[in-house]
Formats: structure tokens, C-alpha cells, sequence
């Protein structure tokens, strides 16, 4: 006799609804393969077998309306609130997902790491001040919770594999990481937040100073002063130097042009490594003329992206570990673009790290 299905073990909730929240991926009915891979936090707790949804939030109705319309054949029991607080309250969740914008996160975190959740998604920048940063960080270890922030590309195979080989010691010491962003999008506290948080993962140390300089009209932008991330023209896009602590030498370059696309090349004593979402490659040298390129193949798995930080969640929640996308890594962004900023309205100068 077949065994009783295994119903869902943990129960999440959803802050925020549009986009990255709650998006459902559309499969091709022609084709013989299934799961089309999420890009949102919903489609994340859909693809995993032991957690399920119970409740969503937003502060639109219109919007909470369209998640119930677009997910309620998967839970159709679903519960809509307004008010974050009251959701918390009421639904006890073990899994929170706060996906609002970049300069909303710090109290939905806090409140609920605070009201005993056991796990927080949140998506990336982890907050636009050290201050809401470091509340946010303080507040899921003084309640044991675990913190893991969407730098989406720690759970992609290719970049993992690439930081692998550079572990390796394979191609010697890793020397330089460079980078370029080109969008209209490239806005550093949204989509440049991305790049700068492979930076610290491929560097695997602390930043030590940063020298840059900020897109021309961008006097005004001191502090954080964007919309959450919806408008290219709150946000600027920036070149910089980053040194850190252990010699890595970082240059992080993005430009708003209609040109889309993102490239980071990592240079190490014995060959390079160049890597998009599009393509990794490893490249050696035998001389000054002549190259060998071969193509970086990494493994093909049913969990990658948001699906895989929600599959790490509970596995670490039930064995323990590191995550690898937790909330001090991801201060480092934070600290990094504030630096930038300063460095900017100090006449492009210095700043060291940790900032005063």
C-alpha cells in the first residue's frame, strides 16, 4: 500500500507582492519538460515539497487579489492581509519572505525574527543604512534566526563552480576581480547590488577601502534617497576601486545604455576566469600570444536560485550549517555602495573601511 502523501512541514508567508514576491513561472504546454524555474519567493515555496504558503501581504488590494487569482489552484486557502504586523500575529509562520522595497526591510525583519519565525528570506540590498543593516542582523541573532538575503547568484551552479576552481588553488591566487553592468537598470542599489555582492563572494574577505565616483547628477544623493528600486533615474550607476583586506583588487564599472548585460573576469596568478549568466569560461596562457579557452560546465540541479536559498533554509534549519548568502556577508555590499558615496562627495578620495 502506498504511503499517506507527506503534507508540507513549514508554513511561510509572503511581505510584498509584486514581481520578485510573487510571480508565477509560465511553463510551455508544447514541451516535454515540467518546473519551469521560479524568479520569485512564491514560485520558490511552490517548487519545494515540505513548505507551502499560508499567507500573504501587501499594502494594495488589487494586488493581493491577483496573487490569489494567479496561485489559488496550488493554495486555495490562502489568507490576504494589509498589515504585516497583524499577519505575523495571527499566522505564527515558520518562513517569512520579505520582499518590498530596498529601504523597507528592516522593521518587517525585525518584527519578525522578534515574534519567533525561524527563518527570514529577504530580498537584497539586505537595507540601504548600516544602521537598519546591523538592527536587522542584531535581531535575528539575539532570536536565533536564521537570515539569508537574495543575492540570487550564490545559488546559480555556474558562479558556484567558479568560486570552486579559484578555492582550488587550480589557477593559483586570485589577484583582481572586475566587473561591468550595463543597463538602463544599472542602478547601484538594485540591480548593482548584485555585482558588487560577487565581488565580496569571489574575494572572500573584508573591504578595505574604496576610491569612486557616482553617474553626473547625483550631488543630491548623499544617503540612499531612491523609490525601492522602480525608477533608473533615483538611483545612479557608479564606477569604483575596491581594495580589500587580503589584496584582492575589485573594479566595479555600470552604465545606464540601452545595452543589457553583465560580465565579471576573475584574475588569478595562472589563468582567468570570465563568467555571466550567459557563459563561464576558464582561460589559460602559455605565453603572451597564445591563449586556451575551455568552457566551465557546471552541474545540472532541480533546486537553483530562489528554490535553492528556500532548500537551504530548511536544511540548515534541521541540520545546522552556514548559509551562504547570510546578513554579515551582506552588509558588506551595504557598507561598499555607502562608501562609494562618500568617496564621491569627498571629491572621488579614499574611504576606508569600517565607516565612521
Amino acid at each position: 500500500m502506498l504511503e499517506e502523501e507527506r503534507p508540507p512541514e513549514y508554513r511561510a508567508v509572503i511581505i510584498g507582492l509584486r514581481g520578485i514576491g510573487a510571480q508565477r513561472p509560465r511553463e510551455d504546454d508544447h514541451l516535454p519538460v515540467y518546473g519551469a524555474m521560479p524568479g520569485s519567493h512564491a514560485g520558490a515555496y511552490y517548487h519545494h515539497p515540505r513548505t507551502e504558503v499560508a499567507a500573504v501581504c501587501d499594502l494594495k488590494e488589487d494586488i493581493l487579489e491577483d496573487f490569489k487569482a494567479q496561485w489559488e489552484d496550488v493554495w486555495p486557502g490562502v489568507r490576504l492581509y494589509t498589515d504585516y504586523r497583524e499577519m505575523l500575529s495571527a499566522e505564527k509562520p515558520d518562513l517569512v519572505s520579505v520582499a518590498t522595497s530596498d529601504h523597507l526591510h528592516a522593521e518587517m525583519v525585525v518584527a519578525a525574527a522578534e515574534g519567533g519565525v525561524r527563518a527570514i528570506f529577504c530580498e537584497k540590498p539586505i537595507a540601504t543604512s548600516l544602521e537598519d543593516a546591523d538592527r536587522m542582523i542584531a535581531a535575528a541573532e539575539a532570536n536565533g534566526t536564521l537570515l539569508s538575503i537574495d543575492h540570487t547568484r550564490r545559488w546559480v551552479p555556474g558562479y558556484l563552480k567558479a568560486r570552486e576552481i579559484v578555492r582550488s588553488g587550480e589557477i593559483g591566487a586570485l589577484r583582481t576581480v572586475s566587473c561591468d553592468q550595463f543597463s538602463r537598470r544599472a542602478m547601484m542599489f538594485r540591480n548593482g547590488t548584485h555585482l558588487l555582492d560577487l565581488i565580496c563572494f569571489f574575494a572572500e574577505a573584508n573591504p578595505w577601502w574604496v576610491v569612486a565616483e557616482l553617474e553626473e547628477g547625483f550631488e543630491h544623493f548623499t544617503g540612499y534617497r531612491g523609490d525601492g528600486g522602480h525608477d533608473p533615474a533615483t538611483d545612479p550607476f557608479a564606477s569604483a576601486y575596491i581594495r580589500f583586506d587580503n589584496g584582492v583588487r575589485a573594479f566595479y564599472n555600470s552604465y545606464k545604455v540601452d545595452f543589457s548585460g553583465s560580465q565579471l573576469a576573475l584574475t588569478c596568478e595562472g589563468g582567468r576566469i570570465e563568467i555571466s549568466d550567459l557563459f563561464a569560461r576558464l582561460i589559460r596562457s602559455s605565453s603572451h600570444f597564445e591563449q586556451r579557452t575551455s568552457t566551465i560546465l557546471p552541474g545540472r540541479y532541480a533546486m537553483e536560485r530562489q528554490t535553492a536559498a528556500v532548500a537551504e533554509l530548511v536544511r540548515v534549519l534541521e541540520e545546522g550549517g552556514e548559509l551562504v548568502s547570510p546578513g554579515r556577508e551582506a552588509r558588506k555590499t551595504v557598507e561598499i555602495m555607502l562608501g562609494i558615496l562618500k568617496s564621491h562627495h569627498s571629491g572621488n578620495r579614499r574611504v576606508e573601511f569600517p565607516l565612521s
